[in-house]
């Protein structure tokens, strides 16, 4: 195990505060773009194509290619997230808005199943009503720091809620920075990781917590990378009869206050595409109410893409990055509780 013990001196190793706005992270889709993009969704729907069946070679973009470059290696190599701003949502029906956002999601990485409905285009909304255990990204409540299974995280905003919704981006080498700084001592449990809980996902046969540890920090031929759900780390300390230690608790709320004291807090609006790397940003949700009619709920289309010339990364976070199989019968809903970063913050 290899700790970085160093501060990290790169783009990647930024502060919320140092954002005047959401503009300073943002590519815009120009008009030339915006008019390929509509011929290219035309001609996929003429030929006959879905979603399940859309490829890079259907959704080839000769003029945003460029555009889409940038703000991939801004993702890898830069400071990890981007805004794309410009689609008008209002032209499009949901479908074809899945079909555009799909497309342009191919010239990034390929997309992977995020559930065991082996859904690769995942659609934030709130499912309490009809399922009340939907995994977080099927509920209204908070979402604490986390990141997903996968190299690249994609959330294409269609409708806003009522109220709240506001994403909150962290950059993982700013809170490691400061972990360095100032509380070194808990880096080694950090670095050492911890059992993983399946929450119901486990494939048959497969043991419901996982058998080894999952680093929250890895360093691996000088990149740094993070793999973080707390939720996942306390159920699988309660169901497995391994409390966590103190240690271990004051330097998981540790890194969650420095994650909300770093953190970039924005609301996304309709037509905004927001990316992120899920190695170097962490990223989490307020609560939301939405709006009494259905017809306006707030919705988000997701995208989890991986690409194999992303990073290097540990053995055990290379194996989660691929998503979530598929498993016929199941649903995205796990029925015992789960604890609250935020409010396991106030512990200690």
């Amino acid at each position: 195990m290899e700790i970085l013990k160093q501060p990290i001196r790169h783009p990647s190793a930024w502060q919320g505060s140092e954002f005047r706005s959401k503009e300073d992270i943002t590519l815009h889709f120009e008009a030339e773009h915006l008019e390929e993009i509509d011929r290219t969704l035309a001609a996929a729907v003429q030929a006959g194509l879905r979603l399940e069946t859309l490829e890079r070679r259907h959704f080839e973009l000769p003029r945003t290619a460029l555009l889409l470059q940038t703000a991939r290696e801004e993702l890898r190599l830069g400071r990890g997230i981007v805004i794309l701003r410009g689609i008008d949502v209002g032209r499009y029906s949901v479908p074809d808005l899945e079909m555009i956002y799909w497309g342009i999601g191919t010239h990034l990485g390929v997309g992977v199943s995020q559930s065991v409905l082996g859904d690769r285009l995942g659609h934030v909304q709130d499912k309490t009503a009809t399922d009340p255990h939907a995994r977080a990204y099927r509920n209204k409540q908070e979402l604490t720091p986390h990141t997903d299974s996968s190299d690249l995280v994609g959330l294409m905003c269609i409708r806003t809620a009522r109220e709240g919704g506001i994403s909150i981006a962290s950059s993982v080498a700013a809170v490691h920075n400061a972990l360095l700084a100032q509380f070194p001592q808990f880096l080694e449990p950090l670095y050492e990781g911890f059992p993983y809980h399946r929450r119901g996902e486990n494939l048959p046969g497969e043991a419901p917590i996982t058998p080894h540890r999952i680093p929250v920090f890895s360093y691996v031929e000088g990149q740094l990378s993070c793999r973080y759900t707390r939720s996942y780390i306390e159920t699988a300390a309660r169901e497995g009869g391994a409390p966590l230690s103190q240690l271990q608790v004051d330097a998981l709320n540790c890194l969650e206050r420095l994650t909300y004291e770093f953190a970039f807090e924005f609301q996304l609006d309709p037509g905004e595409i927001y990316l992120l790397n899920n190695y170097t940003v962490l990223h989490a949700r307020t609560a939301f109410e939405n709006w009494p009619e259905p017809e306006k709920a707030r919705l988000l289309l997701r995208l989890w893409l991986t690409a194999d010339d992303w990073r290097p990364l540990d053995p055990r976070i290379n194996a989660t990055r691929s998503g979530i199989a598929a498993q016929e019968g199941k649903l995205p809903s796990f029925e015992r509780a789960f604890g609250s970063g935020r409010i396991a913050t106030q512990r200690s």
